[in-house]
């Protein structure tokens, strides 16, 4: 390393180098050092705890400043914002948060809402229509917010009117949608105040915290907020996503800049989110350790003294040395228009919240929320379709079979036991497993999304409990 970028990092390490908090009353971010216009849409990357760490930071500072927070956690990492904001109100899916991505009410029913869908099962373009003719079915049988049992109803009715060929579709996209359930449960009709936090980590899949996310974001409108954090923002801004619904979530986002809100996007790497965002970016907040920020500052520091011979100086201590063993995190913020810089904040020390501390908060703001939901077994779809449990095994180890390789028919209809002729017809009723024929006329088996959604189950049920 040259001893000018040398004395850069150590002057960032010591303090000296670090922009003075003096003078930053005014700034929304506090020692972050950006202003309103460079929060209007600001991402935050990094790995890890830190990343939640950093937005929490930058959570209290637009708090401190007045903003209206409001916060859709996919992660579990939030939470410990309850400790520092005495008037933050937290909701889960199921319990007090009223949302029903399939309602009538909601913005561009029922395409976008069938776009949504799409980007978060992975479902065709054949199986969105579907789902989109159910959906109306719904609304013109007085169902404004139908159930997501009630959909699969109408997709039988569709099923019996379409050509056979249309049959496979429908079955399929009947068991995608099994994963959406959560969105079942009544939950008491209350209006979300802010500031508040939208925890999915619980109660509900992946999936299915994915669509609540997309939900909420696309209909922004009616909750009073003056800055939105997304963690992670992947999965609301995907790079994959149908384009009608990049298109609506684009103009979602510009909706909140038009009233002067912030967006904070959280994510690993900014690449993961689309060009419409990226290309759009105010500013960026990067997280990581001294050893990985390094490359940032070698790039721009050696390329100013470049052309100039440095002075011989004295060996000195390294600060950089210590602070790289000690292992002490820096945090660096790429201003689109200044290049980056080094700043530092004051930590807070964010402590876990239990349950009986989330219901004591709760109660304190007039709120009767029941966190202790209790835990149960993951009920997976091989669970639901064989109750046996032999036979439950027997169907896993017949769809890791059918995934490894091809397996014929005929090799597994002359098998001597009745067992498994069982659950390969309860497998093709079900849609997990389709035949398939070569060229040479041979008919194989081949697993369906279905039947590779029920694998991915079986590979996360090492997982144990999850709560609800």
């Amino acid at each position: 390393m040259s001893p000018e970028l040398q004395d850069v990092v150590e002057g960032m390490l010591s303090g000296t180098a670090v922009p003075s908090s003096d003078g930053l009353s005014g700034c929304v971010s506090g020692e972050f050092g950006l202003e309103r216009d460079e929060l209007t849409r600001c991402c935050i990357t990094g790995i890890g705890p830190e990343r939640a760490e950093t937005a929490m930071e930058l959570v209290l500072r637009c708090s401190e400043a007045g903003e209206k927070v409001f916060v859709m956690d996919m992660t579990g990492n939030y939470l410990s914002l309850v400790g520092y904001l005495p008037s933050l109100y937290v909701y889960r899916v199921g319990r007090n948060l009223p949302i029903s991505p399939f309602s009538s009410s909601r913005k561009g029913f029922p395409e976008l809402v069938a776009a949504a869908v799409q980007a978060v099962l992975g479902i065709s373009k054949d199986e969105r229509a579907h789902l989109e003719r159910a959906l109306q079915l719904s609304l013109s049988q007085g169902m404004a917010s139908p159930r997501i049992s009630e959909i699969l109803e109408e997709l039988l009715q569709i099923e019996a009117e379409s050509h056979p060929r249309q049959g496979a579709s429908i079955d399929s996209l009947r068991n995608a949608l099994w994963e959406l359930q959560e969105f079942d449960k009544q939950t008491q009709q209350k209006e979300v105040q802010a500031p508040a936090l939208i925890d999915l980590s619980k109660g509900c899949s992946i999936r299915a915290a994915r669509l609540a996310a997309i939900d909420i974001f696309l209909n922004l409108e009616p909750f009073d907020a003056t800055a939105v954090v997304i963690d992670p923002a992947d999965r609301v801004f995907s790079k994959e996503g149908p384009d009608d619904l990049q298109h609506a979530l684009e103009l979602s986002a510009d909706g909140l800049a038009k009233k002067g809100a912030f967006l904070i996007m959280a994510t690993s790497t900014s690449s993961n989110l689309p060009r419409w965002v990226t290309d759009t970016l105010s500013s960026e907040i990067k997280c990581g350790s001294v050893r990985g920020c390094l490359d940032i500052f070698r790039s721009q520091c050696e390329s100013k003294c470049h052309e100039r011979v440095c002075p011989k100086r004295e060996k000195r201590p390294s600060l950089l040395s210590a602070a790289l063993y000690e292992g002490k995190p820096l945090l660096v913020v790429s201003r689109y228009s200044e290049g980056a810089y080094a700043v530092r904040v004051r930590r807070t020390e964010f402590k876990p919240i239990t349950d009986a501390d989330l219901e004591r908060h709760m109660k304190t703001l007039g709120e009767n929320f029941e966190a202790q939901g209790g835990c149960r077994k993951r009920t997976m779809l091989l669970e639901r379709i064989f109750t046996d449990k032999s036979m439950q095994k027997t169907a896993m180890d017949l769809l890791v079979l059918i995934r490894g390789g091809r397996v014929p028919v005929d090799a597994i209809m002359k098998q001597r036991s009745s067992a498994l002729r069982r659950v390969v017809r309860t497998l093709s009723k079900y849609f997990l497993i389709v035949e398939s024929a070569d060229g040479n006329g041979i008919n194989w088996y081949k697993l369906t999304k279905a039947g590779e959604r029920a694998l991915e189950e079986g590979g996360d049920a090492d997982e144990g409990e999850v709560r609800v």
